[in-house]
């Protein structure tokens, strides 16, 4: 009985010694630990939005001399980088939802990806000037918005997320100080993305951003009597006997965010005179104004009773030869 009880003993320390004994020898033939052998799939990447240099247009760009694209001295003026990231998995053909964010300081704008998969990422800035963006207190509205409409607070970090996102950056309607929706906001917007980026090997990546904007220039003198309006969407000059010439300049950002970054893109826009006179009768004339991306175009507008009617377009073209428009109405 003794000598089988001993043997149990024998056959149990044997055993134990043999379960110790394997990852011991393991390591001592450099073999590690089968959590460790993953190679690591994730890396953090810094996204540079890189703003357009480059004039791509044969007119004079809007950022040439005397030409201001926004306020720049003004210091409580914001620029605001909307960031959307989608990931597309191997074996998937669409690419999902996998975070947003809004930023303040570009620096700031850097992500976790997964080396396996790829991604694509979309960018729009927007720099205040001389309109300002509706905020509640660090938190925007259209078009920052997330998910169903929902005020987007600047973090300058990413929300992950496979459900919402800032939907909204690729449209027009902005909501700016006051609480009022435009389509044409004066602000200056840049708009890029980049598809099938694989973070593998890689922790740069550069958005090369396009202006999305057009500029207008109205010299409007007051009227010899009565009041003088001058409606174009969303915005309203009125002027009456006596004013000073409104003289003004400023960026526009257009409607469709996408298109617009197209070197030859244009648009048109229906503009409205109404000129009220001091007997109370009403005199109106309306055109339609061609806008293009990048060109800063000076419409100059003056009435004067039964003698010269008119209303210029002048748009500035540098060495280019100037194209007139002039356009004559009866009051």
């Amino acid at each position: 009985m003794k000598k089988q009880v001993t043997l149990i003993w024998a056959l149990l320390c044997l055993l134990l010694l043999a379960a110790c004994e394997k990852p011991v020898l393991e390591d001592a033939d450099g073999v590690k630990p089968i959590g460790k052998s993953k190679s690591k799939l994730t890396r953090v990447v810094r996204i540079h939005p890189a703003e357009e240099l480059a004039v791509e247009t044969m007119e004079t760009p809007m950022n040439a001399k005397g030409q201001p694209l926004s306020r720049a001295g003004d210091k409580n003026l914001k620029k605001i980088y909307a960031v959307n990231v989608y990931e597309k998995k191997p074996g998937e053909e669409k690419y999902q939802m996998y975070a947003y964010g809004l930023f303040t300081l570009q620096s700031k704008i850097s992500i976790k990806m997964n080396e396996k998969n790829l991604y694509k990422v979309e960018c729009l800035k927007i720099e205040e000037g001389p309109g300002r963006l509706f905020a509640v207190k660090d938190s925007f509205d259209l078009p920052l918005v997330h998910g169903k409409k929902e005020l987007t607070k600047v973090s300058n970090s990413f929300v992950y997320s496979k459900e919402a996102n800032l939907n909204e950056i690729k449209k027009g309607e902005t909501k700016i100080e006051g609480g009022r929706i435009v389509h044409y906001p004066r602000l200056v917007k840049l708009y890029g993305s980049l598809a099938d980026f694989s973070p593998k090997g890689k922790t740069e990546l550069t958005v090369d951003l396009k202006r999305t904007v057009f500029g207008l220039h109205f010299k409007v003198s007051p009227p010899e009597e009565g009041t003088l309006v001058v409606d174009y969407p969303f915005w309203r000059i009125s002027l009456k006997k006596g004013d000073a010439a409104y003289d003004d300049a400023s960026p526009y950002s257009f409607y469709d965010i996408e298109r617009a970054c197209q070197s030859d893109y244009h648009t048109e826009l229906d503009m409205k005179i109404t000129w009220t006179k001091a007997d109370g009768s009403v005199e109106e004339a309306t055109k339609t104004l061609t806008v293009k991306r990048n060109v800063m175009t000076v419409v100059n507008i003056k009435v004067e009773g039964s003698k010269g009617r008119g209303i210029s377009f002048k748009e500035e073209s540098g060495e280019m030869k100037t194209e007139n428009v002039d356009w004559h109405i009866a009051m």
